[in-house]
């Protein structure tokens, strides 16, 4: 540390918070990593592309899916749900916990969730607890919503920390929640350890743990991840997805000095991340869904291995420049050795983190099914990607807008037959429009354009 005086700075603002020592001094470890030089950077030179026998392809077994599914099955009371619960619905425009925000069908991803967990017990006759971890921000709105789900919720809180003044390390001292963030969702890990929870579930006997993002209403339990898990002795799995141009930005697996990693773009020095982002040389991005050994995790934090890569999140507050200390989840992959990457399609990987995302959930492009899990339409044809695009405009959907000020109805909308969607200036879609093949609405410099009821718009620009 540079100045004794940031410690005691931060200190302060933590005890007035009431935070325990064990997360005061947590914090101040990863105060004291910033290097201001080098600020933790990966040198891509450094890094390999993982050969299969470090991530797997479930392509390449679909023979074996029906055996490791029933093996599975057998393991499904001993294995837990862990949803990310932290998450607030800023960048929708919004201002409330992002879990409680309608998803689909009028239904918040709250309620659907639990309708996933209700119908996994009917259709399996087990009981897999459903876990959620809950931020500073999350737990009380949270509750509220919870109370009524026909079945016993398990939820624990993550823990804050404060966010610091990027040129003097001291913390933002606004006196209001912004001076403060969670610390990522790495911190999972120490997290469920310190709260008591791990070790309750290891008591219960559970040994598995399903983890992944409550806005990826595509990620669900799989029975037969869990008899490949148990089959192939792992103790931690990643799911990674094919990279696309849209989502080059994300995370990837490598391998470093020949272990598997996680690499986010953090990580990478910024005249080199234009490189990160080329998706022919890194391939797989990760989808935040992770497979847990409970009793490795205990082991990994008992023996203090689980010290995972510190990313320094840079935001600007009213003008200032401000460091979050983050770390990510998938970033213990490296820790655990027996840990593999799952490449999967992206049937489950489909979060909603743009009001975009949300137009494009409430469409008819995917469907619930009897089990409240997220599927493809099965009317879409096959010719047509998995998802159209869909781009909506600064000048046509801003913050702090949302959906109800442009559109009648937006879950009317028929995405059904699109490849891409753009919109961009002042439109307004009245309900039942249909949008077909490639569509640009470029309504820049007029007044308003309103797209009546009932309209179909094919491949082309309008007006």
């Amino acid at each position: 540390m540079r100045n004794p005086d940031h410690v005691r700075r931060i200190e302060s603002k933590m005890r007035e918070r009431r935070l325990t020592a064990g997360e005061i001094e947590a914090f101040l470890r990863m105060v004291a990593r910033i290097d201001g030089k080098s600020r933790g950077y990966i040198d891509l030179n450094r890094t390999a592309t993982p050969t299969p026998n470090y991530v797997m392809d479930s392509k390449k077994l679909e023979d074996e899916i029906p055996a490791l599914e029933e093996r599975g099955k057998k393991l499904l009371n001993q294995t837990v749900i862990i949803k990310l619960n932290g998450g607030r619905s800023t960048s929708m425009g919004g201002f409330v916990p992002k879990g409680i925000l309608a998803a689909k069908n009028g239904r918040s991803y709250l309620d659907i969730i639990a309708g996933q967990i209700q119908a996994f017990r009917k259709q399996w006759n087990v009981e897999v607890p459903l876990v959620l971890m809950n931020s500073f921000f999350t737990d009380n709105a949270t509750a509220q919503i919870t109370e009524k789900f026909p079945f016993k919720l398990i939820t624990f809180i993550q823990h804050q920390a404060p966010r610091l003044y990027e040129d003097s390390l001291t913390p933002l001292d606004r006196g209001t929640d912004e001076d403060w963030a969670p610390p990522g969702h790495g911190d999972i890990y120490e997290s469920i350890s310190r709260s008591g929870l791990l070790d309750n579930l290891l008591n219960e006997g559970k040994r598995w743990a399903f983890i992944s993002n409550l806005d990826n209403l595509a990620a669900c339990l799989d029975p037969w991840i869990i008899g490949l898990l148990d089959r192939d002795g792992s103790d931690f799995l990643l799911e990674v997805t094919d990279r696309t141009r849209a989502d080059r930005k994300g995370g990837t697996l490598v391998l470093i000095d020949g272990g598997l990693e996680l690499l986010e773009i953090a990580q990478v020095k910024p005249d080199e991340r234009e490189l990160f982002q080329d998706i022919e040389r890194f391939k797989v991005f990760n989808t935040n869904n992770v497979w847990i050994n409970l009793e490795a995790l205990k082991d990994a934090l008992k023996n203090g291995s689980l010290d995972l890569p510190l990313i320094q999140n840079h935001k600007t507050i009213h003008g200032k420049k401000i460091i979050q200390l983050e770390t990510a989840m998938g970033a213990a992959i490296g820790h655990f050795p027996r840990a593999r990457g799952l490449r999967v399609s992206r049937d489950r990987f489909f979060p909603t983190k743009r009001v975009g995302d949300l137009f494009l959930l409430q469409s008819d492009v995917c469907i619930l099914d009897s089990m409240d899990r997220l599927q493809r339409n099965p009317v879409r044809p096959k010719s047509l990607p998995l998802r159209p695009r869909v781009f909506f405009g600064s000048d046509f959907l801003d913050f702090p807008h949302e959906l109800p000020d442009h559109f009648e109805d937006p879950s009317t909308v028929s995405l059904l037959f699109a490849h891409t969607l753009e919109v961009s200036g002042p439109v307004f879609f009245e309900r039942n429009v249909r949008i077909e093949g490639e569509v640009s609405i470029n309504a820049a410099g007029l007044e308003s354009y309103r797209i009546r009821r009932n309209a179909v718009l094919k491949d082309g620009t309008y007006p």
